[in-house]
């Protein structure tokens, strides 16, 4: 059989309307056939579903998520072709998005999240500080979660410098909340950097890889934030 030149993807988004005509010119035999094979498979999809009903099911889904604007599917939607609905369908039932699932690799929020920031103070005791408040180089600050159920979380700061440090955890996921450890292992001392320390916590139900943590933060991980003012 001759070598596949394009993508399942691709080959979707070419069903869809979606993919370059210069991209799907470079299509071998093998993925002719492929595309054979998926039409099938869209056309008997639309006898089996309510597509309009689905499509718009799955759009509200991913309005709430709110991906980053360039994701594939924005780009694919606004179209009112039957076939591409029918293969923008099956692209998410074949990631387990099945119709009426809520808890999928799309909607990954958690519900209402709050970071409490604690600084230390003389002795053993501890301030607990509020957006707007103001902190020195040198403090040290302790972070507290309340999030309604169990989940995951990540803490990062974002420095006067536009500098993004994940604080918390230090491994390549998200480390596991549960509301009855609410606070964050270790503690943080702020450096001399000048300009207002944002420190922000993402939370979802569903284990997410620290990599994805950078600016703009996902929008599909619920988020709080608290802004310090530094002397």
């Amino acid at each position: 059989m001759a070598e596949r030149k394009l993508t399942d993807l691709e080959i979707e988004r070419h069903l869809a309307g979606d993919l370059p005509e210069a991209r799907f010119a470079e299509a071998s035999d093998a993925d002719r056939a492929r595309l054979a094979e998926l039409r099938t498979e869209s056309e008997a999809f639309l006898r089996s579903v309510d597509v309009d009903m689905e499509v718009k099911r799955i759009q509200q889904r991913v309005e709430r998520a709110k991906p980053e604007k360039r994701a594939w599917w924005r780009w694919v939607f606004p179209t009112s072709a039957l076939a591409a609905a029918a293969a923008i369908l099956l692209v998410f039932l074949r990631r387990g998005d099945h119709p009426g699932t809520q808890d999928d690799d799309i909607q990954l929020k958690g519900g209402e999240v709050t970071l409490i920031v604690h600084k230390a103070v003389a002795g053993s005791t501890s301030q607990e500080l509020e957006s707007g408040d103001t902190v020195s180089a040198g403090d040290r600050l302790r972070f507290e979660i309340d999030a309604p159920k169990p989940g995951y979380y990540a803490v990062v700061g974002i420095d006067g410098s536009g500098n993004l440090t994940v604080y918390y955890p230090d491994g390549a996921t998200a480390a596991k909340y549960t509301p009855e450890d609410r606070l964050v292992p270790g503690a943080i001392q702020l450096d001399a950097t000048p300009g207002d320390e944002h420190f922000i916590v993402v939370y979802a139900l569903k284990s997410f890889s620290t990599s994805i943590l950078k600016k703009p933060l996902p929008a599909n991980l619920s988020q709080a934030e608290v802004v310090l003012h530094k002397k």
